[in-house]
């Protein structure tokens, strides 16, 4: 049945993505999550507004807040305020967040390397394929 199919593959990425996570978490001492992580990228790119990265996450601004504070705590990130409003906030991603988040996307990017060489070429390209199109805008 398609939608069994369909279950099926939503529980098979969600396991991948656990292991995934496992298998950073095995190789650093520091607490950080996968949201961490994204969070860094994103303050990264953006220089975002507390609102605005509360929207991009999915999260409430409470929890956003938490969030930054706990990332500005190891100093990975900074609130910069806005010299023309001071109530304008940005959040702003350190030296210490960015060599911080780049061995962190190296880590992942080897793990993710050694997992998809686990497959044939005609596995991995058919994955790219299905990736693409799973991917590509609407």
């Amino acid at each position: 049945m398609m939608s069994d199919r369909i279950e099926r593959i939503i529980s098979l990425i969600f396991t991948t993505r656990r292991m995934l996570h496992e298998q950073r978490q095995a190789h650093r001492g520091r607490n950080c999550s996968f949201l961490h992580l994204i969070t860094l990228s994103i303050v990264q790119n953006k220089m975002p507004l507390m609102k605005e990265l509360a929207e991009y996450l999915g999260i409430t601004p409470p929890s956003a807040t938490s969030l930054i504070n706990k990332l500005a705590k190891d100093e990975l990130v900074y609130r910069q305020v806005e010299q023309a409003d001071r109530r304008i906030v940005r959040i702003v991603i350190s030296k210490k967040g960015q060599n911080f988040l780049e061995t962190h996307k190296k880590l992942v990017a080897e793990k993710m390397r050694l997992n998809l060489n686990r497959l044939s070429v005609g596995e991995q390209q058919q994955l790219e394929k299905i990736l693409e199109k799973i991917s590509a805008e609407q």
